[in-house]
């Protein structure tokens, strides 16, 4: 359980409380809340589980995308409290996407089937009445400074990383896994009192030793990672190049 917090400036940071379960586990169940507000339950997937039945598969090689959307819509709309990835597969996507790209994407070879893009959570949450703002196209101060500011208000931002490191909008690293094999969407709940930034992931990364389903990390290190889209007009619901996603998804508006 994670303790919204408020500081004299009128920012909110996030405390621990109590801790039960596994860190590392298949699937961690997150509490947000305060005293003045109801908590609100973000249960993170992991995409390795084996738990998915027909699209186990699939969750394994490109499930970051679903496993975020899944935690979004189980935080957000009630109906979806016990909704897990397999049913956002095979029944929200299916039905907000469309039956026509729905079974264009999972028709294919496992290899060339893709994540569901920002622009599609955008598409499912806007169908689902969740308020949200999605940010294509943005500089890194531009980023840093609303993301921070969208955190500090105690309202998760979704993000999208890869394995480039970038420096000053430049890319210094080709190959660098510190977020992502190749590319990975999760969502950042809030900032901690040290100014590091708690996130959910659903993949495992070495350097984060026990913290997997919940990692933490410095806000402009994970910055470098992420970039923007380029082609800020695209309407691919799944993932189709880099140039058409990227960018981050500000919740709650």
């Amino acid at each position: 359980m994670l303790y919204w917090k408020k500081d004299a400036a009128g920012r909110y940071f996030l405390a621990p409380g109590e801790r039960e379960g596994r860190l590392d586990g298949p699937e961690l169940m997150v509490v947000l809340e305060d005293e003045a507000r109801a908590g609100r339950l973000f249960p993170v997937f992991q995409q390795k589980a084996g738990t998915y039945g027909a699209y186990s598969e699939y969750m394994t090689r490109h499930g970051c995308a679903c496993c975020s959307l899944t935690t979004i819509l189980a935080a957000y709309v009630p109906e979806y409290r016990s909704l897990r990835p397999d049913e956002t597969i095979a029944r929200v996507e299916r039905e907000v996407l469309g039956e026509e790209a729905w079974r264009r994407n999972y028709s294919r070879h496992i290899a060339r089937q893709m994540p569901v893009s920002l622009y599609g959570i955008s598409r499912i949450l806007t169908a689902h009445h969740i308020p949200h703002r999605y940010v294509g196209s943005f500089s890194d101060e531009q980023a840093l400074q609303e993301i921070l500011s969208h955190l500090y208000s105690g309202r998760p931002v979704v993000v999208e990383t890869s394995r480039m490191k970038r420096q000053n909008g430049r890319i210094v690293r080709w190959f660098d896994k510190r977020f992502a094999g190749s590319y990975h969407t999760m969502i950042l709940l809030g900032v901690d009192g040290q100014g590091q930034v708690l996130f959910t992931d659903s993949a495992t990364r070495e350097w984060s030793g026990q913290w997997q389903r919940l990692k933490r990390v410095a806000p402009d290190d994970l910055l470098a990672y992420m970039f923007p889209q380029k082609n800020t007009g695209d309407t691919h619901v799944y993932f189709s190049r880099r140039k058409n996603t990227g960018g981050y998804i500000l919740l709650d508006e």
